[in-house]
């Protein structure tokens, strides 16, 4: 994916971990680096207190070795954000930390709420004072406002605030509480140390830490854990609509985790190759755009009977572009991102294959570079459908005018791109590889159908 589609954050849990929590959050925090690379924080839980150390920037950077041992405990979250809601600054970076009823509360949230503005609007005539400008911070205050504690109340309060998270919440009086919204828009995982418990946004954190992993939290579960167990409460009263992100399988989540039952390592490969079928290409050789297109690529070209090659190298020591915060330096970081292998591609006629097109900046660069480089025709292929419509569940793409498909038609974006032809994959053809589960998956973004 280019400098686009942007996914809140990514959360960690760990609870009674075999020695220190903290040093566990940091190796889960790593592994989910990709979900957000614009603040880190953790909270850990030792003695009836909660500690927290948060800051701008990677993980590494947040934290050295020695901020790890100044956080002691046996339990602790974890956050790595990118704001898709409220500015990119430290007052936003979480867990975020509050006081009610005589108790702390630290919070960790993956995910926008659809009714963020609403709720805020009417929690400031009632006279709340808020801290930051994300809407993590709502959760707090309807906590606080209902005076929620017990694990019943706490549920009431979750089912209240609609949709989308996936959240981690530590209390000082030792209970780590994980629970994802009832439409199950944005994934969660428990795993299991030899002592004790994980959650995380992706799967591929517990590999890090040592963890096995049991299951996907339910959409509409909370997971309570406390006194070395873990209780399972079924907050939402009514069931709702299953309806899993599917940017996180196109793209978003890492192709070693398991996402929603699925790998997206084997599903974007999937994708690839019905994406061959329904628009092939006449070429000498398949590129991906790395990291991302990849897989897809991979897919493309067995199905095209078509040599995948490395055309484009990226640069891993730079932060992605979509996850930079503010157009400038996206585009500063297309420019250091990615190079051409010349040799590769002079000559010849050139399938570039992305997992998806959101505004555009860096495929046009990379055509660009390509025929610089000597590839004497390129032709774009995208293995989702064009993304028309905004997302209020935590896409960095809530505003239309910000989506290249929302004003331009196919045609037209291949002549801005400058691509020799252009072809994306079918909605149709993209949920047909879920066969029955079909209905299980967010398509908001391509087709405007929103169930929360």
């Amino acid at each position: 994916m280019e400098d686009h589609a942007r996914d809140a954050c990514g959360v960690v849990g760990i609870y009674e971990a075999p020695g220190n929590a903290a040093s566990l959050a940091f190796l889960g925090l790593h592994a989910l680096q990709h979900r957000g690379q614009e603040s880190a924080g953790i909270v850990t839980q030792c003695d009836g207190r909660l500690r927290s150390h948060k800051g701008m920037g990677l993980v590494a950077n947040v934290f050295a070795e020695a901020e790890s041992r100044n956080l002691p405990g046996r339990t602790a979250i974890g956050h790595v954000r990118y704001s898709t809601a409220g500015e990119s600054s430290f007052i936003n970076a979480q867990p975020l930390m509050a006081r009610y009823m005589h108790h702390h509360v630290a919070l960790a949230h993956n995910g926008n709420l659809s009714c963020g503005e609403t709720l805020r609007a009417r929690l400031v005539e009632q006279g709340a004072l808020f801290q930051t400008t994300t809407d993590s911070e709502l959760i707090l205050h309807m906590l606080a406002q209902n005076q929620a504690h017990s694990d019943e109340e706490i549920g009431q309060v979750l089912e209240a605030a609609g949709a989308a998270f996936a959240i981690v919440m530590l209390f000082d009086d030792k209970r780590l509480v994980a629970a994802r919204d009832p439409w199950g828009f944005r994934p969660l995982s428990l795993g299991r140390l030899d002592t004790g418990y994980v959650v995380a946004s992706e799967s591929s954190a517990f590999d890090q830490i040592g963890a096995r992993f049991e299951r996907d939290i339910l959409p509409g579960e909370m997971l309570v854990f406390k006194d070395g167990v873990c209780r399972s409460l079924i907050f939402a009263k009514e069931p709702k609509p299953l309806t899993q992100c599917l940017l996180e399988l196109i793209y978003f989540s890492r192709p070693d985790s398991v996402v929603f039952g699925h790998s997206p390592h084997i599903f974007r490969q999937e994708s690839g190759a019905m994406l061959a079928r329904e628009h092939p290409a006449d070429v000498d050789i398949v590129v991906a755009i790395p990291d991302s297109g990849m897989s897809a690529a991979m897919g493309f070209a067995e199905e095209m009977g078509v040599r995948f090659e490395r055309g484009l190298i990226r640069n891993h020591y730079v932060g992605r572009s979509f996850i930079a915060p503010g157009p400038e330096a996206r585009a500063t970081a297309v420019r250091m991102k990615h190079n051409i292998v010349r040799d590769v591609v002079r000559g010849k006629r050139v399938a570039l294959v992305d997992d998806s097109l959101i505004r555009g900046t860096t495929t046009n660069s990379l055509n660009r570079a390509l025929r610089e480089a000597g590839a004497t025709e390129v032709h774009l292929r995208i293995a989702c459908p064009p993304t028309c419509h905004p997302c209020p569940y935590g896409i960095d793409f809530p505003k239309p005018e910000e989506l290249l498909a929302y004003h331009h038609s196919v045609e037209q974006i291949r002549g801005l791109l400058g691509m020799d032809s252009l072809g994306y994959l079918s909605l149709e053809g993209l949920v047909s590889l879920f066969g029955e589960q079909a209905s299980n998956y967010c398509t908001a973004c391509w087709s405007g159908s929103y169930r929360a």
